[in-house]
């Protein structure tokens, strides 16, 4: 049996919805034009999706189960000692650097804005981030009282989604030196 007889076109209208909502924005894609770029029919669409806000939350779910997992790779390194801290914050530095949705990712986040369900979505992926984030802020600063650590979490969440939605900004260091600057920041924020 064939991925898309099992999933009946899901993986290729979430990978459509991807590209047609980057390009031309959530608002300005027709379903049409998702059914022509997935190969699969507008019928067959919304008996997938009832919604392209509910392509939205797939795309949410599918992009924080791979940071997640990803996430959790730079973590159990950290933890096994096969690199430090800051190895470890340099290797998030340098993951938000390679975003390259970042239009995709401002489509998202205002329909977060403009739909409940969505920005629950977006705020539940937060919540999941922040902590795996909290192992690898005490790896790098010991035990926190609790604000303290809340605030780290927020500033760390907040620079790795800055650095990662920067383009716009016409970043004048490369990828790699400016993953090494922030991880030399972040430590000296968390041990300062």
């Amino acid at each position: 049996m064939t991925k898309r007889s099992t999933d009946g076109g899901r993986e290729k209208v979430v990978a459509a919805a991807r590209m047609l909502f980057e390009q031309r924005g959530f608002h300005q894609t027709a379903m049409s034009e998702l059914s022509e770029r997935a190969g699969v029919s507008v019928g067959q669409i919304y008996r997938l999706f009832a919604s392209k806000s509910e392509m939205i939350l797939a795309i949410i779910h599918e992009d924080t189960e791979a940071k997640l997992v990803r996430f959790g790779l730079i973590r159990a390194d950290l933890e096994a000692g096969r690199i430090t801290a800051r190895e470890a914050l340099r290797r998030l530095a340098a993951e938000a650097l390679a975003h390259e949705q970042q239009a995709l990712t401002f489509e998202i986040l205002a329909e977060g804005f403009r739909n409940p369900r969505t920005g629950d979505e977006i705020g539940q992926f937060c919540d999941r981030y922040r902590g795996a984030l909290s192992a690898l802020i005490r790896a790098a600063a010991g035990e926190m009282e609790p604000g303290r650590l809340a605030a780290a979490e927020e500033v760390l969440m907040g620079l790795l989604f800055g650095l990662g939605n920067r383009a716009l900004c016409r970043p004048r260091l490369g990828p790699e030196e400016t993953a090494d600057f922030a991880a030399d920041m972040m430590v000296a924020m968390l041990r300062g």
